[in-house]
C-alpha cells in the first residue's frame, strides 16, 4: 500500500503586516517576527523591495538599499520571536512604498523526518514611509448613482464602511486603500441614492469623516 506523504505547514509571521513610517515620528520601527512551527528552526532573510506606482497599472518592484532591516538574516528557534527594526537615513520628499519579506529556511533539513514534505510559508511587511510635509485631502464628485472619491493629498489613506449601510441595505465595504492622485468609485444602492452619504477614512494614524450631501 502506498501511502501519500502528510504536509505539516510551519508559518513565519510578523506582528506587523503594514508599517507606517508617520511624519512626525522617528526614523526607526520595529517589529516581531516569529516561527509558529512547534518543532523545527529556521534561517530567516530578510529582502527590501521598493514598490513603485503601487496599486497602479504601471507597478514596479524592484529590489533596494534605502530602507534598511537589522538583522537582515537571523534564526527562529521553534515557537520563538525576536524583535527586527526598520530604518531609513532620511525621509523622502514623496512617500515611498516598500515590500519586506522575510523569507525562511528549514535548518538541518536533512535530517528532517522524510515521511512528511515541509512546506514553508514566507511572510511580508508593507512598509509606508510618509513624507515630511505629508497633508491628507479626499474629494468627490457625486453622480445620481455614484460617488468617485479621490486622493489628491501627498500621502495614502484608506476608506472605510459607510455609516449609511445596515443589515438590510448592502454597500460595497471599501477598507480601500487609495494612494496619492488614485480615485474610488462608490456605487450607491438604491436605497441611499437620495440620502446623505457619510464615510469614515484613516489617514497619518487618524480617523476623518466626510459627508457627502444629496442635492436634488
Amino acid at each position: 500500500m502506498c501511502i501519500a506523504p502528510l504536509v505539516a505547514h510551519a508559518q513565519i509571521i510578523v506582528s506587523d503586516a503594514i508599517l507606517e513610517f508617520k511624519n512626525d515620528q522617528r526614523l526607526i520601527e520595529s517589529i516581531a517576527v516569529g516561527n509558529s512551527d512547534k518543532t523545527h528552526s529556521f534561517n530567516i532573510t530578510a529582502e527590501v523591495y521598493e514598490i513603485e506606482n503601487p496599486g497602479a497599472v504601471a507597478e514596479n518592484v524592484s529590489k533596494t538599499d534605502t530602507l534598511f532591516v537589522v538583522p537582515s538574516e537571523f534564526s527562529l528557534s521553534p515557537r520563538s520571536q525576536r524583535t527586527v527594526r526598520f530604518a531609513i537615513k532620511e525621509r523622502p520628499e514623496a512617500e515611498k512604498t516598500y515590500k519586506v519579506i522575510f523569507r525562511p529556511t528549514l535548518i538541518n533539513a536533512e535530517s528532517d523526518n522524510n515521511s512528511k514534505i515541509k512546506v514553508i510559508t514566507s511572510t511580508s511587511v508593507m512598509t509606508i514611509v510618509n513624507p515630511p510635509e505629508a497633508k491628507d485631502n479626499l474629494s468627490w464628485t457625486r453622480e445620481e448613482t455614484r460617488i468617485v472619491f479621490t486622493n489628491k493629498g501627498n500621502t495614502n489613506l484608506v476608506l472605510r464602511q459607510t455609516k449609511n449601510c445596515t443589515q438590510t441595505i448592502e454597500c460595497q465595504i471599501p477598507g480601500q486603500r487609495l494612494w496619492a492622485g488614485d480615485k474610488w468609485i462608490l456605487n450607491l444602492p438604491k436605497e441611499l441614492q437620495d440620502q446623505d452619504i457619510t464615510l469614515e477614512y484613516r489617514t497619518l494614524g487618524n480617523i476623518r469623516e466626510v459627508t457627502v450631501p444629496y442635492e436634488e
